[in-house]
């Protein structure tokens, strides 16, 4: 599929997603957890294409009968708000509309609504209040941004989709601390974690070095400087 990033210049900004290691790891733990209803969590730093999972739910509903996912987020405007590229259906649609049209399925769209006719399947948008999802029943739940979600909310919502999926999907960034419902969750030996941070991806990476204590430096990549930088390195491998 593709992803959208209004940060790229032009002719950046729409390219194919192709998964890092790390994403293929996601990708392939979050579709083993909707099929076995297991809670799954991603850990993440800002700008890891962890929301982009979110289109795995396309992938299903295409090739699988009756699926329910429901998504949500702190906002109502996060979920959708069209011309807004950036929400998370607008992600659904993209990976919609740039599909190849000999696989490309049929689909109606309403206000956070997407149906496929062909499987019977669907995926529903909410906003995380205290009524979220309640009197649902859904293949998955995808928790968008959930640590950035008031403590008193989202011990509420905690609380009532455990009787709506056997699959709640947490993603976001660590905001509360270690005491919130998305830290808890993701604690739970019940819960399949994969990480997605910076430091993990190989874009973000080039040249990085750590200093774990005094007068040491360890190149964690090393290439760069020796291709870059190969008279520092005589300066490091004293300091080291």
């Amino acid at each position: 599929m593709w992803a959208y990033n209004p940060l790229e210049p032009p002719e950046r900004r729409l390219l194919p997603f192709i998964l890092r290691p790390k994403q293929i790891e996601a990708v392939n733990t979050l579709n083993w957890c909707i099929d076995n209803q297991h809670d799954f969590g991603v850990e993440k730093s800002r700008k890891q294409g962890a929301t982009e999972l979110v289109k795995t739910f396309v992938w299903k509903c295409m090739f699988n009968r009756g699926c329910t996912f429901i998504v949500g987020s702190l906002k109502e405007d996060d979920v959708d708000k069209r011309p807004d590229p950036t929400t998370i259906f607008a992600k659904l649609d993209n990976a919609i509309e740039l599909l190849p049209n000999w696989i490309k399925p049929k689909i109606e769209r309403k206000q956070a609504i997407m149906s496929f006719p062909e499987t019977n399947s669907v995926i529903i948008g909410e906003t995380t209040n205290e009524n979220f999802s309640v009197s649902k029943r859904a293949t998955a739940i995808f928790l968008d941004e959930f640590g950035r979600e008031p403590p008193r909310i989202a011990e509420i919502i905690e609380g009532s989709v455990r009787d709506v999926s056997g699959c709640i999907i947490y993603n976001s960034t660590h905001w509360f601390g270690l005491n919130h419902p998305f830290n808890l969750a993701l604690r739970r030996p019940t819960t399949k974690v994969v990480s997605l941070y910076w430091w993990e991806n190989p874009v973000q990476t080039e040249g990085l070095y750590t200093s774990p204590k005094e007068n040491f430096v360890e190149l964690l990549d090393e290439q760069y400087y020796r291709k870059n930088y190969p008279d520092l390195l005589k300066y490091v491998d004293r300091c080291s």
